[in-house]
């Protein structure tokens, strides 16, 4: 199956940041060289694990009369494994990057819970937690590839930070995670936007999960506070619809200066959006959403995290 959609490079290798890197006379964005050591072998893990996303296939395949029950194993298997949710879909070529060829019918989505309580400490410490829980995210999906490969006999292939041609968003509203955010996240019922993700796509025959709606997308039009608090005021007011669901794009140019070119860990849309505790009705989380509101007007709203 070959892919068609575009998806924006990381690192060195996104064109934009390049560019605002040059117009900075710089080598390196300025909060890749400030990453702290933890941060930095978390980075170094999943980048260890990228060799490890194929691999061969057992001769041996398991006879699967029963999707929904093979669904229901992979599931309990990457749960096991440390996930907070899983979900399949059928592969689809909008959800590959574009000519990349991928000989796969499903994909497997797996996410972890970012822990909301960093938020309250500081920039350094929600950057620890989110490159941590990228590097788990990696692990539970080279798990699973290896497992449906080497055990269960089909292709499969891991797709995490290391190496990744699978569109997130789409696949995360395909297999039921949530809702699409005015601040260009997926909403989560239970974990608002605070989770990471990884994938396997493969030819093990699986059910399928639906999306669901739980309200986001009606909520975001009249909830202000992601593009209250952007400092770089980068999240637009307008949204526009595809394939039913609307998407609200996020100005990269404004973003980038707060989410690169400073030296604390950017994550003021993500900490302020309000449904880490209003669909789940966590009264610990509403809680910490509470304190961490008053720490954004103390601080002015849009001023970056960390600074006074």
């Amino acid at each position: 199956m070959i892919g068609t959609s575009w998806m924006r490079e990381q690192g060195m290798r996104d064109a934009l940041l390049v560019e605002e890197m040059r117009k900075r006379d710089l080598d390196q964005p300025t909060w890749y060289a400030k990453r702290t050591g933890r941060a930095k072998a978390a980075s170094q893990r999943w980048m260890d694990l990228a060799p490890l996303r194929d691999g061969p296939v057992s001769q041996s395949s398991a006879d699967v009369s029963d999707p929904t029950a093979m669904s229901a194993e992979i599931k309990r298997r990457a749960r096991a494994l440390g996930a907070d949710d899983v979900g399949m879909t059928a592969l689809k070529p909008s959800f590959i990057e574009m000519g990349v060829d991928l000989p796969h019918d499903n994909v497997i989505a797996v996410i972890i819970y970012e822990e909301y309580s960093k938020a309250l400490e500081s920039p350094a410490a929600v950057e620890i937690e989110a490159m941590e829980v990228y590097a788990r995210c990696a692990e539970i999906a080279t798990e699973l590839a290896r497992y449906i490969r080497d055990e269960l006999g089909y292709a499969a292939v891991a797709h995490h930070n290391g190496s990744c041609q699978i569109q997130a968003i789409p696949v995360f509203h395909a297999v039921g995670f949530g809702e699409l955010g005015r601040n260009g996240s997926l909403i989560h019922p239970e974990f608002g936007c605070n989770f990471r993700p990884g994938f396997v796509t493969t030819t093990l025959p699986l059910a399928f999960d639906a999306p669901i709606d739980i309200g986001v997308q009606d909520y975001c039009l009249v909830c202000n506070l992601c593009r209250a608090n952007c400092p770089g005021a980068a999240i637009p007011d307008d949204y526009i619809v595809t394939d039913g669901v609307k998407r609200w794009l996020t100005d990269i140019e404004r973003c980038y200066p707060y989410s690169r070119f400073r030296e604390t860990y950017c994550h003021v849309c993500v900490d302020v959006c309000p449904y880490i505790h209003k669909e789940n009705d966590d009264a610990d989380k509403r809680n910490l959403f509470k304190q961490y509101m008053k720490v954004r007007k103390a601080e002015g709203y849009r001023t970056p995290k960390g600074d006074r």
